[in-house]
């Protein structure tokens, strides 16, 4: 027997219908939200267990020390990182800038590592305009002609030094009028209460590689993108131990060799598009093949200690191209 159809039947099934369907639509989106939980814990586990993150903040610290003239980061085997859904690594790392015995943060690298290469980003944000200003190098000759450059020194670059109390501390950058060994360069600078943080050095620049971003002012003086001996860092038996090593004239010669083997690294390990356009580490195999064959040999260096043995260095001959960067209040121990 046919029961007699009737709006309130149909009203009554088509809000069945509804009921089912919603309750359907919302165990899909709960198993859906409850897998989308699941592989995101899986995947901040297994990033956590990973170096990934270890390495790129390894690897972009070595670059930092290379490429910043007198800036540096810290490693820190547990950086601070994260990675998103689509698997880009992100990771923040400060930056800092020695004046005397401190060290003050400047800046902030943030690394984002995408599956593509190509693709990925570092920017390095600094914290207000004056930190921004970085020091600049001139080489000694031309490296193509072997031509004798020349840079007339202004002694008004020395007045902001002149002018502060002694008991003042401050960063300084110079270039040389020749190139010399880095434990030369070590040696002259001994005599003077000082630490020595990044040293420029040339590696084939417009010799050997040709596409290299340089300036040429008056055909007098000529600054190029170059590389520069900073602390020594290696890794020892992966990436959760590792040790830093100073510039001094006892520990050039291992930070020399650290640099070396960590260059090699690089190159063995890390794809082109990785060291270019990532790290920043443009012609690094060629770099590195020229160091190798030709030694290092740097043309100046960035420096920081008090005021009046900064004001010293006036009297160096082979010195040019002095440039001072930022002062603070006096935090100096005398070394021995």
């Amino acid at each position: 027997m046919m029961t007699e159809w009737s709006k309130e039947k149909e009203k009554k099934i088509l809000w069945k219908y509804r009921f089912l369907l919603t309750a359907r639509i919302l165990r899909i989106l709960f198993i859906v939200g409850g897998l989308y939980t699941i592989y995101l814990i899986i995947l901040s586990i297994g990033f956590t267990q990973t170096n990934f993150a270890s390495k790129h903040n390894f690897n972009m610290t070595l670059a930092i020390d290379w490429t910043q003239g007198g800036l540096h980061s810290e490693y820190s085997f547990q950086p601070q990182g994260e990675i998103t859904p689509f698997l880009t690594q992100k990771i923040s790392m400060p930056v800092y800038r020695t004046i005397g015995k401190e060290q003050e943060p400047v800046a902030t690298m943030e690394v984002q590592k995408r599956i593509i290469t190509p693709f990925s980003t570092a920017r390095l944000t600094f914290l207000s305009p004056t930190d921004s200003t970085q020091f600049r190098f001139y080489l000694p000759e031309h490296p193509k002609t072997g031509e004798k450059l020349y840079f007339s020194n202004q002694d008004e670059v020395w007045t902001p030094l002149e002018k502060v109390h002694e008991g003042t501390v401050a960063d300084l950058a110079f270039s040389t009028n020749q190139y010399y060994e880095p434990k030369q360069l070590l040696s002259i600078l001994s005599k003077y209460d000082l630490d020595v943080l990044w040293m420029p050095f040339f590696s084939g620049e417009l010799k050997e590689i040709k596409d290299v971003g340089y300036s040429l002012a008056g055909g007098n003086f000529m600054s190029i993108d170059t590389l520069g001996l900073s602390k020594g860092r290696e890794l020892l038996g992966g990436y959760s131990s590792f040790t830093e090593v100073t510039i001094s004239e006892d520990t050039i010669e291992e930070i020399e060799a650290m640099m070396l083997k960590n260059m090699e690294s690089l190159i063995e390990d890390e794809s082109a598009s990785y060291l270019d356009s990532f790290l920043g580490l443009r012609h690094l195999e060629q770099r590195h093949t020229y160091l190798k064959e030709n030694g290092f040999q740097v043309y100046g260096a960035v420096v920081t200690g008090p005021v009046k043995e900064l004001l010293k260095l006036k009297e160096e001959e082979t010195f040019r191209g002095v440039q001072v960067g930022e002062f603070d209040y006096w935090n100096w121990e005398k070394t021995e």
